[in-house]
């Protein structure tokens, strides 16, 4: 069942039941109301018939200068009081339970109701009692009372028709049913029509909803309706925010580890290729000279290097990943002065002259990692620059922040080339990095490292005037 309808119906249920509630209330009030002026009405009228009857008693008494009336004489008095009676319900005197001396009651009372009825009045005080009986289709109002009559007890009874009060509360009833219905039929229709129009802000949401869920991130639900609907709204189109965000991130993802996987797969073909084909060529050649040999070798031999460095720096760069460094308390002028020293074959054979220049400064730092920074970024500088280029390396204190610049005078890069030049296997030149044996993820590695020392790196270039790396790192991480 549908939400509209769930409050549809729960809604109408609980009108409805109020509505007869209050109706039904009314009515029995009603009814209570007029049954109590009738019974006043009858027991103030079986009260004057009991008076008569007494004073006529009384007044045969001293007509007849008697002490006592005889049994005979009551029983007459008390017919005659009864047939002048022309009330429309009808009188009857008992002298017992089971005998009625007179009587003029035009309905048949079951004898056992009577004699039940007759049980049940008071003999001792001026009680009446009062009771409503069921004769054919009519409703009868019984009133008795318990009189001395000189040495006796003899038992006064009035009826009355009150037939018409209950076809009044049969009417009421009858026309309160078809209030009902009427006022439900009409209550209906008002209620599904504002359930269905203040429930339709829902409904657009929901609409808007599907549709984000089916792909269409872009999509944005307008704020209108009550201020709930309107906080509602706003909150989905914060999670739209969010789903699209997420999902552009999840491309943008699967988009680079497709490129990852693409460049790598070019880079370790290319290598893989010359070592096959020069090592085929020494396996099928029956002679080859002693230069033809080296020459094959040594192909085969820096093409296995290159393969090396590219399956080590991709080793470093998964175990990176995800990974928390342990940090210890390093001397920077001697991390970079031990990593001059390392890259001092590769300066020579380039004919590129490095010159460092350190305060004493010291850092919080993995030692290895921060030196495998350093060694990167100068590599890449020795082969970005010129036979007989410079590189310069100067570390200081600036601020709160550690900085470490490293500047060459190669060939430079464009801003759309340093803007994805920490992507894995992106190089600026490529003919030029291949040459040197680069695989274009050293400046990847570098950032992963600079990450998890929570320093920071800044690249400042032009095309044909160099290139400067600054390396910043805060107050925060060099403790």
């Amino acid at each position: 069942m549908k939400l509209w309808q769930k409050i549809f119906l729960s809604s109408l249920t609980l009108i409805i039941a109020v509505v007869n509630v209050i109706s039904i209330t009314l009515l029995n009030n009603s009814h209570q109301l007029l049954m109590e002026r009738e019974r006043s009405h009858s027991v103030n009228e079986h009260e004057y018939f009991t008076a008569a009857f007494i004073n006529a008693l009384t007044y045969e008494k001293l007509a007849e200068e008697a002490l006592i009336l005889t049994t005979d004489e009551i029983s007459q008095i008390a017919e005659n009081m009864v047939n002048s009676e022309n009330r429309a319900g009808g009188i009857a005197i008992y002298s017992d339970s089971e005998t009625a001396i007179t009587k003029n009651i035009s309905y048949m009372l079951n004898k056992n109701i009577t004699e039940k009825f007759i049980s049940s009045i008071d003999k001792s005080g001026d009680n009446y009692s009062v009771s409503v009986f069921d004769d054919d289709d009519k409703k009868i109002m019984v009133i008795g009372s318990a009189v001395d009559i000189e040495t006796s007890c003899y038992f006064i009874i009035t009826a009355t028709d009150i037939s018409e009060i209950y076809a009044v509360k049969e009417q009421q009833a009858d026309f309160v049913r078809k209030v009902s219905i009427g006022s439900s039929a009409v209550i209906s229709l008002i209620l599904l029509i504002m359930v269905i129009v203040l429930l339709r802000p829902l409904s657009r949401l929901n609409i808007y909803a599907k549709a984000i869920a089916e792909g269409k991130y872009n999509l944005r639900i307008r704020k209108k309706g009550s201020p709930e609907f309107k906080k509602l709204a706003e909150n989905m189109n914060k999670m739209a925010d969010s789903v699209q965000l997420n999902a552009m991130r999840l491309e943008n993802i699967a988009e680079a580890r497709q490129t990852f996987i693409a460049n790598l797969a070019h880079e370790m073909k290319t290598p893989l290729t010359s070592i096959l084909g020069f090592a085929d060529l020494l396996r099928i050649k029956k002679n080859v000279s002693d230069s033809d040999r080296i020459e094959y070798a040594g192909v085969i031999v820096e093409e296995t290097k290159r393969l090396r460095s590219l399956s080590g720096k991709l080793m470093e760069l998964v175990a990176l990943g995800g990974t928390e460094i342990e940090k210890t308390e390093v001397n920077l002028p001697k991390i970079i002065k031990e990593t001059e020293t390392a890259l001092a074959p590769l300066l020579a054979k380039n004919s590129v002259e490095l010159s460092c220049v350190s305060e004493n400064i010291v850092i919080s730092a993995d030692e290895e990692l921060f030196k495998s920074l350093l060694y990167n970024i100068i590599e890449n500088a020795v082969k970005a620059s010129p036979k007989g280029g410079q590189i310069k390396l100067y570390a200081a204190i600036d601020g709160e922040n550690t900085v470490i610049s490293i500047t060459d005078d190669g060939i430079g890069m464009t801003d759309e080339q340093i803007k994805r030049v920490f992507e894995p296997f992106y190089m600026a030149d490529k003919s030029r990095s291949r040459k040197a044996g680069g695989a274009g993820l050293g400046l990847s590695l570098c950032a992963e490292i600079a990450k998890l020392h929570g320093a920071f790196i800044d690249i400042k270039s032009e095309p044909n005037k160099g290139t400067s790396v600054l390396i910043i790192i805060s107050a925060e991480a060099k403790k």
